[in-house]
Parts: structure tokens; C-alpha cells; sequence
């Protein structure tokens, strides 16, 4: 068939599309967030392709309820490349695992490496393991493949040396809870140290003869327990001892981690290292930005003979290298740990595979693949999709970036608006007609985009409140001052690689971090952990960069794409706070005390659960390397036991809850203050169709942000003038999206807080008061401030790379 027909599609807030697509095209879906593309898009067509293809397999299975819609016909088999917060965060995996690229040049290397000096042995025994950091065979044996060791600075643990050796013993002891420890034993121990040595306890540390200082530090008693024998565990042991039992991020002040010294940081030992091509080893090539390991192989691949597998092998490396190039990622390295990414560039990744691929008559889809990406590089990620259209097959990319619309063959828009306003299909066609449509939101704002009002002045002229980073030089930034004005918003811009995040992620935010553990040491968690809206600190100061004009912030939020704490049955409900309030209601209703429930008796993670299921509302099931959830036979989905389903509030159960939006919610909860105040930030957010039981695992990473946002800004207001950064939040937002969000940054500013964006959309960095950005290009052609000023002001700035494409 020549195209895809839909028949009463109506899952979710889909109200019953019956539509004819055109295959082998260009299509780009859009409409407001929550207008029903997904669960078109992905929920249904995807879904039902999966379960045809698997059927064909013979392994059918429902993927999908048959009552979503009524028929789909000329469905081809579906791939699908989704932006979800969920990733791998194991810093072991690499851009080169991920791409299998180190496993290619580690057969390049089994096949043609030498040692220097020698020649080349018919059968020299290499195996690819010995090149995979991974593998036993090759990992260094000093850091297991990691490249770096991580150490513990003894000295601010330890008293000086002044101090008496009874204060030293009794710091190691009471290491990390400073509590006294009570234990007989432990002063048994002591006892036998000043009796060995013949000193006293008020002895101070550094009299201490270097025999008896070596064995006060580092002594361990011997497994045989014969007479004669000290027992005493010197005070480094028993810290050490104590540290394999502690989580070293919550002892961030240390914990240090530098270069692995016996590898230098190539992560490889010593055999490994050994053996090169045209001059190097394998660490070396992994450590170049893909860009230049293209040119090394392109080189390579030309400047002597090889045999057809190793010719294979090369081209297959450089085909993979040109992918990465075609979705704005050739400025990483084959080191580069997936953690470091951020959620568009770890996207992007993924979506290479399938952009390189050479199959035809499948069904692409794409979600919000210029995620992250800068407008220059916008060009060769359509010419992607355009290459796989012109292979036969269908290209769908949920999209709400112009240039991508532009672009399209053919155009579906969703809406009119979110939620239960949503859920049609207001236009589709060709982009003559799209401009010219008068339902769609999104085709208004394509003709016009309006900039809301600010209700307060920004000072450009008279120089006010700033944050100054001197000499930051993390990563691929050259030693970069720069001024940051506060009281304001102000976008951080560039290309992408270009130094935002190390700016900003790598060298503000540890300096933030740093400068308030020092203010605030004497307020901090019970358990030492800084609260940094529910996120660990994971980053370490930058030792050469000096952060000033610190005390003109007095607290700080950082948001992300990522949420703290991801489980399939953590909800938004609990996310946001207003999940034990819920349920502190219900355990107040007169049934609810009749059958003596308590609020623990509505949660679906505790006493209320459904024995069946253990409260996730399905059963996982799974065929070969696929799984999927059947709903549960016991609860039929509802995850409580069906006494607690008796109880009602407003003649709704805990379970219909769950299932309300935001905005049913914030009208329901009308009489809940605590409740009502929360839910109504999110919907003038714009995301007043999310589910209060909606699983963070299915939520985008422009969502989860909002979401943040929202939990924040409901909390009563900050004391005090607040600095918030945000990375990327309109990922996920159409421009009707993006100007509620800028009406709320508008507000924060009003009230004396910083906003920092980092950002791309030039409709969001044409509202900033003040822009920064990096460049001139990627990675290694990055890490310099090359323009600053007003929207205006780079505009009219011949080295700016984003003014050209400003507002």
C-alpha cells in the first residue's frame, strides 16, 4: 500500500483519527506538548508495527490493547528512537562501546599493530581484548580500565600533627559519624599501642619516633595470634576500613580522583600500549576527537595495502565516523563517558546507527532529534533523514524546531491545544498549506512569535550584581574570563561541544557548590549530603578556575534534563510532593477508619499493593530479548487491593487518582491548598495533561525539567535572591510552550533572581536580557568566549555564530 490508514484511533486523549498518511516521505508531526502526537505516533502506530513484525516472527504477543483503535492497515515494521530520561549512567560506558568502534580498531590492531622496533610475526598472538579496557586481557591492572584512581585526602581527615595520639585514635574511630565510640576493644587496643612504645597518651603525633609512627599509622596485627604479637590496627587501616563501607560522594570534600599514573589515563596496560599503527597506540587514538581519528583512518586506509577483511574493517570505521559527523557529535572522543552527555547529545548516539544504516521499506521515527543541537548543524541531520526517505523508506520526526518543519514533504499537527483540548489532527498537508492554516497554534507562531512582556528593567548601562569565572580551563575551554550579570536571563550559548557545559556544568557549578559547603558548613544534612535539588554533587572543583561575586547569590538551584531517584514506580505524584498528602485524605475518610487503614494502607509500594503484582498495576513478561507488560489479572491495572478501592474521597478511589491529569487534578483538589498550589505551577507550565501516575521513566527530558521547575517554584518562595540554571529547557517545547515557560523566567527575574539558560532556540535567546557565547566551533575549535551583550548587540556582531539567527 501506498499509504498508512488509521481507523478510530483513540488511546489516551486521541479522539477517535481516522487518517491516510503518505509512505516513503518526509514527515514531520508537531503540535503542542500533550496534543496527542505521541500516543499517536509512538503508542500506537510504533506499538502496532512491533506486534506485526513480532507476529510475522511467530511471536505473537499483544503489544498494544486491541480496543486502541478499530484498524491499521499498510503498517510497515517500525524503529523507533525515543528521548527518554532513562540512559546508561555506568561512566564504564563509552562513546566507543556504544558505537562498537573500539571493538573494530581492536581487530585493526589483532590484525596489522606492531611493537616499536620490531616487525611484524606472522602469528603474534594478539587477541582483541588486549586493546578493550573492559577485558581482563587488556584493562591496566593499577585502575581496572577506568583511567583515573580515586583517592581520599587523609590530611583532612586526620588531626594535625600537634594533636595528641589518644585525638588521633579517637578521630579514626569516630570516622565519618563523630560520635564517640564506646567499644572496650577500642581502647584495649590503644592501651597496648602506649604500652609497646613506652609513650603517654597525651603524647602529640608528630614525637613520635618514625617506628612508632609507622606502626601507629599503618599497622595491621598478624592472622597468627601468637604471644608477643601487637594487637592494634593503626588510625590509616582502620579509616580505610571504614571508607569500602561509604558511599564517596557524600564525602565530597574527600574524595579526589586524578589521572591513573601507570597508564596515563588510555585506561590500557602496559602490552596494550606497546603496540601501535602508523605511530600509535590504540589509548591515543581513543583520546583524538572523531574528527580527527577520521582523518587519522582515512590516511591510514590509503598509505599501504591491506587485506580485504582489514579494508572491511576501515571502511566500516569510517562509514560510523561520518554518521557521528551527520549528527553533530565528530567533537567527542571514543573515551568520552556516556554520563558526561547530556540527553541530546546521548540521543544523537543512538540515532546514528540508524541513520547509517542500508535497509529499506521500514517506518523511522524520530523524537525531537535536534535536541541540543545548534542552527548550523541543523542542515546535515535533514540531509540524514532525506537519505533514508530516498532508500525507501518512511522518515516521521516529531518535531517542534522550524527549520525541521520547513523541511518536511508532509506535515501532521496535533491539538488544538493540550489534554482534553487536544488529541485531533488539525492539519495535514503540504507547508504551503500548513502557513495558511487558521487552527493551528504551532502554524501561528511559524508566521509570528510573539515575545512576552517583561515587567522589569534590566541594567545594560550601569553595571550591577555579576558572578566572574577568571582562567577556566576544564576540558576544552583556553583559560576563559567571563562576566555574568545576575538580577536577569541570560542565555549561554554555542555550538554544540563548544564549552557550554564545561563552562557552566564543569567549572560554575562546583564553584557554587564549593563556596556554599564552606558558608554553610555548619547547616548541612544530617547525613553530609548538600541538597542540590535531590542530586548528588558530582563534580569536583576546577582547581586553576576562581569563581568571585559569589555573595551576591544566596541559594541556588540547578535543573536538569535528569531526575534524581528513576524507578518505574516512582510517579509524578511523589515526585512532586503531593502523593502523602493524597493519601493522608483518604486514610481520614470514615470507611478508611472503619476498616482501620492508615495512609501507608493508598500507597501501591507498601501495605496497599496488589499481591499479584506488587503494586506496578502489570506483569512483565518477557520473549528472548524483548519484554513487555501485560495488565495485571489481579487489580486489572488499578496496582491496589480491591478493599482499598472501597474507600472513596468524592466518590473517586486512590486508583482514580492516579489516573487524573494535572488539570482534572487542580480542579478536584480545589479545597487542598498544599495540593492546588503545586499543580497549578505545572499547568501554567504548559503540562497540565501529565498523568498524577505517570512513571518519571516515560517522561522526556524537556518534561522532567519542567517538572522540576515546577516543584520548586510551588515550594514557598526563597528568602533572598535565587540563581537558577537551566540546561536546555525547551527540549520538548513548542513555541507556544516555550513562551509560558519564558513568562515564568520573566517573573523570576522580577523578583530579583538570576535565571542562566543554556540553550540553543533562537526564540529563547532573542528574549534573554544578556547572551554569552562560546566558540568559534566544536571541541578542540571551541572553548573561547567569542561574543557577549544584548540579543541586539549580537546581532549586529560579525563574530557571533548564533546572531544571524536571532529574533
Amino acid at each position: 500500500m501506498k499509504d498508512l490508514e488509521v481507523y478510530n484511533a483513540r488511546l489516551h486523549n486521541l479522539r477517535n483519527i481516522t487518517t491516510s498518511i503518505p509512505k516513503n516521505q518526509f514527515i514531520v508531526v508537531t503540535g503542542v506538548s500533550g496534543s496527542g502526537k505521541s500516543s499517536f505516533i509512538f503508542d500506537t502506530l510504533h506499538q502496532e508495527g512491533q506486534r506485526l513484525y513480532l507476529e510475522a516472527l511467530g511471536m505473537a504477543h499483544e503489544v498494544v490493547n486491541y480496543d486502541s483503535f478499530d484498524m491499521i492497515q499498510g503498517l510497515s515494521p517500525t524503529i523507533a528512537v525515543q528521548q527518554r530520561t532513562v540512559s546508561n549512567m555506568n561512566p564504564r560506558s563509552i562513546v566507543g562501546t556504544v558505537t562498537r568502534l573500539l571493538n573494530l580498531m581492536a581487530l585493526i590492531y589483532v590484525n596489522e599493530g606492531t611493537r616499536e622496533g620490531e616487525e611484524r610475526s606472522s602469528s603474534p598472538g594478539y587477541i582483541p581484548g588486549m586493546f578493550m579496557f573492559n577485558s581482563p586481557h587488556g584493562a591496566c591492572p593499577t585502575c581496572s580500565g577506568r583511567g583515573t584512581i580515586s583517592e581520599v585526602n587523609m590530611a583532612r581527615i586526620l588531626p594535625s600533627e600537634q594533636e595528641t595520639i589518644e585525638a588521633w585514635h579517637e578521630q579514626a574511630y569516630q570516622f565519618p559519624q563523630r560520635k564517640k565510640e564506646e567499644k572496650e576493644y577500642v581502647s584495649k587496643r590503644f592501651d597496648n599501642f602506649i604500652k609497646q612504645y613506652e609513650v603517654a597518651a597525651d603524647t602529640p603525633f608528630s614525637q613520635l619516633t618514625d617506628e612508632a609512627r609507622e606502626v601507629f599509622l599503618h599497622y595491621r596485627p598478624k592472622r597468627s595470634q601468637s604471644k608477643g604479637h601487637l594487637i592494634f590496627y593503626g588510625v590509616k587501616i582502620v579509616i580505610e576500613e571504614k571508607l569500602k563501607k561509604v558511599n564517596l560522594q557524600q564525602l565530597p570534600d574527600l574524595h579526589t580522583t586524578r589521572t591513573c599514573p601507570a597508564c596515563q589515563g588510555y585506561r590500557l596496560g602496559g602490552r596494550a600500549l606497546s603496540i601501535k599503527i602508523e605511530g600509535k597506540h590504540i589509548g591515543e587514538l581513543c583520546r583524538l576527537n572523531l574528527s580527527g581519528l577520521g582523518a587519522f583512518f582515512r590516511h591510514y586506509l590509503d598509505s599501504r595495502p591491506h587485506n580485504a577483511f582489514v579494508a572491511h574493517l576501515l571502511k566500516e570505521i569510517l562509514r560510523k565516523l561520518d554518521g557521528m559527523e551527520r549528527v553533530g557529535l565528530s567533537y567527542l572522543d571514543l573515551y568520552r563517558e556516556l554520563p558526561s552527555l547530556s540527553g541530546g547529545e546521548i540521543q544523537r548516539l543512538h540515532m546514528m546507527t540508524h541513520l547509517s544504516a542500508p535497509i529499506d521499506s521500514i517506518i523511522y521515527i524520530f523524537d525531537e532529534p535536534t535536541a541540543g543541537l545548534h542552527e548550523r548543524e541543523k542542515d546535515k541531520l535533514i540531509e540524514s533523514f532525506r537519505s533514508l526517505q530516498q532508500q525507501g523508506n518512511t522518515v516521521i520526526v516529531v518535531e517542534h524546531d522550524e527549520s525541521v518543519i520547513r523541511e518536511a514533504d508532509y506535515i501532521l499537527d496535533f491539538g488544538p491545544e493540550a489534554g482534553s483540548l487536544g488529541g485531533s489532527i488539525v492539519y495535514q498537508g503540504d507547508l504551503a498549506g500548513f502557513l495558511g492554516s487558521s487552527e493551528s497554534i504551532t502554524s501561528r507562531y511559524l508566521r509570528h512569535k510573539p515575545m512576552p512582556p517583561k515587567d522589569y528593567v534590566f541594567q545594560t548601562q550601569t553595571p550591577g550584581p555579576k558572578l566572574s569565572i577568571r582562567n577556566a580551563q576544564i576540558h576544552n575551554l583556553k583559560s576563559v574570563d567571563v562576566d555574568i550579570p545576575l538580577e536577569g536571563i541570560v542565555g549561554i550559548c554555542g555550538m554544540s561541544g563548544s564549552g557550554k557545559s564545561s563552562l557552566m556544568m564543569g567549572t560554575l557549578i562546583p564553584k557554587l557548590q564549593s563556596h556554599f559547603r564552606e558558608k554553610q558548613a555548619d547547616k548541612r544534612q544530617p547525613d553530609g549530603e548538600d541538597e542540590i535539588y535531590g542530586e548528588r554533587e558530582t563534580n569536583e572543583p576546577n582547581s586553576e578556575a576562581v569563581l568571585e561575586g559569589a555573595e551576591n547569590v544566596e541559594s541556588w538551584i540547578i535543573v536538569t534534563q535528569q531526575l534524581a531517584r528513576r524507578h518505574e514506580n516512582s510517579i509524578v505524584a511523589t515526585f512532586l510532593g503531593i502523593w502523602e498528602p493524597i493519601r493522608q485524605l483518604f486514610a481520614m475518610q470514615e470507611e478508611a477508619i472503619r476498616r482501620d487503614f492508615t495512609k501507608e494502607s493508598f500507597s501501591f509500594n507498601s501495605a496497599g499493593s496488589c499481591p499479584v503484582c506488587n503494586g506496578y498495576g502489570y506483569i512483565k513478561r518477557a520473549m528472548g530479548p524483548l519484554a513487555f507488560n501485560e495488565e495485571c489479572p489481579g487489580c486489572e491495572g488499578t496496582r491496589f487491593k480491591a478493599e482499598v478501592l472501597q474507600v472513596k474521597y468524592k466518590e473517586r478511589s486512590i486508583s482514580d487518582i492516579l489516573g487524573m491529569s494535572v488539570a482534572e487534578a487542580h480542579a478536584f483538589f480545589e479545597d487542598q491548598s498544599k495540593v492546588r498550589s503545586l499543580l497549578a505551577v505545572i499547568e501554567e507550565l504548559g503540562m497540565g495533561y501529565i498523568l498524577l501516575g505517570q512513571s518519571l521513566t516515560t517522561l522526556s527530558g524537556g518534561e522532567a525539567q519542567r517538572l522540576k521547575l515546577a516543584r520548586e517554584l510551588g515550594k514557598e518562595s526563597k528568602d533572598g535572591r535565587c540563581l537558577y540554571i537551566l540546561d536546555e529547557p525547551t527540549v520538548g517545547l513548542s513555541y507556544y510552550d516555550a513562551e509560558k515557560l519564558l513568562m515564568i523566567l520573566s517573573r523570576l527575574a522580577g523578583n530579583r533572581h538570576s535565571v542562566l539558560l543554556i540553550e540553543h532556540d533562537p526564540y529563547v535567546l532573542s528574549y534573554c536580557d544578556y547572551l554569552i557565547e562560546l566558540g568559534p566551533g566544536s571541541g578542540e575549535r571551541g572553548g573561547e568566549i567569542i561574543a557577549t551583550g544584548t540579543p541586539e548587540q549580537l546581532k549586529a556582531c560579525p563574530g557571533s555564530v548564533i546572531g544571524p539567527f536571532l529574533l
